[in-house]
């Protein structure tokens, strides 16, 4: 036996430890790589952070910059006069600044709650001998004992009453809009300021409004949302906006930032999600011109009317009629897939029959043949199950269109 070379190990040792060299060269290769790459995400990540950070401090800095431009605007306007509103006579019912209002803040509904809900009042309509309240809704004052609200607020009832912080003030009607849905009432002794009014011109899609009112007789309810669009009506647009309103909001006040009167709620579409409208407050100072005698005034109902939005037993009805269709439109949808599952697996099974068949392979042809004939029975039973549910879906939905027409002709929905 030969004496093993000195320096050398057993036969194979060299090759196993170059292996094994190359192996940990190639792992603290893994390892330098994966740190350097785990440091280039540390690297990028902080870089990303710190340009975040910086450009909200800029959009920060730019916000108090603009609030700040805004106060000093506004303490210029009480000294010597806002040099947006045009100069000459003040129209009849409030007067209307033409300045775009100031960009939104964090404390904007606050400030606007404080600056616009004492203008805000609730009118209450009573009848009869016994002075039963028949119709309640919302008004804003809009020049000192003067209320505006909607005209379809007063169009009945003998007896009108404007309601501020408790105190309840007798009214009557001053003047009434021929085409509009708007009427003002005289209410002396009023002590509520008048609302500031901007021109429809400074309205702009996209903004945020306030809508505050008495709805369902919650007094001073304020509630957000944006112009949705601005709307052609007859000879003045009107402000479409997803600002909630509900039953006793009629008549109440749509606001911008700055707490300014720029519309009168007034109706919502039943059929729709946060759709309602407010007559611009450019038509106030309109309202002596435009006015005619309220006792010959057809109603007027552009849409649903605010104070019938909320109509339960109407509502109710037409959403469970929708809902009931909504989820038998479904089934039916899920039971299509089924018997197309269905029809997909036998059509496999139908191909393997006939393969069999050419084949002459008997045993596998029988095994398979009731296996078939059951999936074809369940098939059968889907579509059965499918045509009944389908007819019972067209039965809801006829039932769901003969209650929207009996409310139409009812006069409950347009």
């Amino acid at each position: 036996m030969d004496a093993p070379h000195p320096g050398k190990g057993p036969p194979g040792t060299g090759r196993w430890l170059e292996r094994k060299l190359t192996y940990e060269a190639r792992r603290r290769f893994r390892t330098v790589f994966q740190g350097a790459i785990l440091a280039i995400i540390m690297i990028v990540a902080a870089v990303f952070f710190r340009d975040v950070i910086r450009d909200r401090k800029v959009l920060e800095q730019s916000g108090r910059n603009a609030d700040d431009t805004a106060r000093h605007d506004s303490i210029g306007a009480g000294a010597g006069g806002d040099p947006g509103v045009t100069s000459g006579p003040s129209p009849p019912l409030g007067a209307i600044s033409g300045r775009t209002a100031s960009p939104d803040s964090v404390d904007t509904s606050e400030a606007v709650f404080r600056k616009a809900s004492p203008s805000v009042v609730t009118v209450k309509i009573y009848s009869g001998e016994e002075k039963r309240l028949t119709v309640q809704g919302s008004g804003v004052v809009v020049d000192h004992g003067v209320v505006v609200t909607n005209r379809h607020v007063v169009e009945s009832g003998s007896e009108i009453r404007v309601i501020d912080r408790g105190q309840s003030h007798p009214a009557s009607v001053v003047y009434a809009d021929r085409e509009y849905d708007m009427c003002a009432l005289g209410v002396p002794g009023l002590p509520a300021p008048p609302a500031e009014m901007a021109s429809l011109q400074t309205v702009r899609v996209g903004q945020r409004v306030y809508a505050i009112g008495a709805p369902r007789g919650l007094e001073l309810t304020i509630s957000d949302g944006l112009v949705s669009a601005i709307r052609p009506y007859g000879t003045f647009p009107v402000i479409q906006t997803n600002a909630a309103i509900s039953k006793g909001s009629s008549g109440g006040g749509l606001f911008d930032t700055d707490g300014r009167l720029v519309g009168i709620t007034t109706a919502a579409a039943i059929e729709g999600q946060n759709i309602n409208f407010a007559l611009a407050a450019d038509l106030v100072s309109q309202l002596p011109a435009r006015t005619a005698d309220i006792g010959t005034l057809a109603p007027i109902v552009p849409v649903r009317r605010a104070d019938d939005i909320n109509d339960k037993e109407l509502l109710d009805d037409l959403q469970e009629g929708k809902r009931a269709i909504a989820a038998g439109e479904a089934e039916l949808k899920a039971m299509v897939e089924e018997i197309n599952r269905y029809a997909f697996t036998l059509d496999e099974m139908r191909q393997s029959l006939n393969g069999f068949r050419a084949s002459r392979d008997t045993k596998a042809f029988n095994d398979l043949v009731p296996r078939y004939n059951q999936l074809a029975g369940r098939r059968d039973e889907a579509a059965s199950r499918y045509e009944r549910k389908r007819q019972a879906v067209a039965d809801l939905v006829e039932r769901h269109n003969r209650t929207v027409e009996r409310y139409r002709n009812q006069g409950r929905l347009q």
